[in-house]
């Protein structure tokens, strides 16, 4: 068999590639997040309003033009620019301010508020519309090398023509995304509300088509911790490429001379599922950390080493996330000292 054939079987006259599976050649994902965000790909990012998955993605945005390691410890890549596109918050109030409180490197950071196009009596500047300036859009990221790009919201950047909960008009836009992202090798990370319909399972919980998380090689929920309402949890709800990377949380931590807060990512995962969180439900396992906790706790009166605490719960086959849920359930603080921390 020939590596294309360029001839109809019909012999209708309309010209088709085919090409032997032996003949493709054999590609590794590439990714920017290992095992999280590919690159080259398209990935979705949701959740309810207040969850901070903004300042959560410029904190990830920060992190590739610094070249700086992964909240799961994951290595980083040589420092590269980001794309930004952002219809919600100011670029002078907000969006710089949340850049340089996660340490971004500015100069690598591209704002796009605006494209220059022809009006009636001259050049105008209008906002950025898709899919008419995919193209654009794809020179601006081989223009700048970017590795990243952020869309926030996608919603608002779609032209009236494109119907976000109509499956067929929102796929022919997301297949120009992902050949943008394929051709350029930049991972292109769309940011999207939740609907108002909390009793659906996480693949339907994102605002619009469901063509959007199905055309996204990897899609996440930002969700409010329901055991503790300052914690958010980054959720796996579709992972293509890989395995589904364990849920991992974060707080907001304010940076008062910025007048904004940045993310302080937890140094261990959950072991919640999306499906738990979106449910708001508490696990049977938490239930039982709480009790074995408590009784724990009887044993061990007053300040006691939170080494001990760790070594016997992993011994009694507790996760130290499930662990620090129940502590904080059960309102037992840490505290530290010279020799280290402290349960009271």
């Amino acid at each position: 068999m020939s590596e294309y054939t360029e001839r109809s079987p019909v012999d209708d006259g309309r010209a088709f590639s085919v090409r032997a599976a032996s003949r493709i050649p054999r590609e590794t994902v590439r990714w920017l997040w290992p095992g999280r965000i590919p690159a080259g790909k398209l990935t979705v990012i949701e959740g309810d309003p207040a969850t901070a998955k903004s300042t959560m993605t410029l904190d990830l945005a920060a992190r590739v033009t610094r070249g700086s390691g992964w909240p799961d410890g994951s290595p980083g890549h040589d420092p590269a620019s980001v794309l930004l596109l952002s219809a919600e918050d100011g670029w002078g109030d907000t969006i710089r301010p949340r850049l340089e409180a996660a340490g971004a490197d500015l100069d690598r950071c591209v704002c796009v508020a605006a494209r220059e196009v022809d009006g009636e009596h001259g050049p105008i500047l209008r906002p950025v519309v898709l899919p008419d300036d995919i193209g654009w859009v794809t020179r601006l990221i081989e223009g700048t090398e970017a590795a990243m790009v952020v869309i926030d919201v996608l919603a608002a950047y779609l032209s009236e023509r494109v119907d976000s909960h109509k499956d067929q008009s929102v796929r022919r836009l997301l297949h120009h995304l992902s050949a943008a992202a394929d051709s350029t090798g930049a991972a292109i990370v769309l940011i999207r509300h939740h609907n108002k319909a909390p009793g659906s399972p996480a693949l339907y919980r994102g605002g619009g088509s469901i063509g959007i998380i199905g055309a996204a090689r990897a899609g996440y929920a930002v969700i409010r911790d329901p055991d503790d309402a300052d914690h958010r949890l980054m959720a796996t709800v579709k992972s293509n490429l890989a395995s589904e990377a364990p849920t991992w949380g974060y707080s907001l931590v304010d940076v008062p001379e910025l007048s904004v807060a940045k993310i302080q990512w937890d140094s261990s995962p959950d072991d919640r599922s999306v499906s738990d969180l979106l449910a708001g439900s508490q696990s049977s396992t938490l239930a039982e950390a709480t009790t074995w906790l408590t009784a724990w706790r009887a044993e061990h009166p007053g300040a006691v080493p939170a080494a001990a605490l760790a070594a016997d719960a992993t011994e009694a086959g507790f996760s130290t996330s499930t662990v620090q849920r129940a502590r904080k359930r059960l309102g037992l603080r840490t505290r530290k000292t010279g020799d280290g921390w402290l349960i009271e």
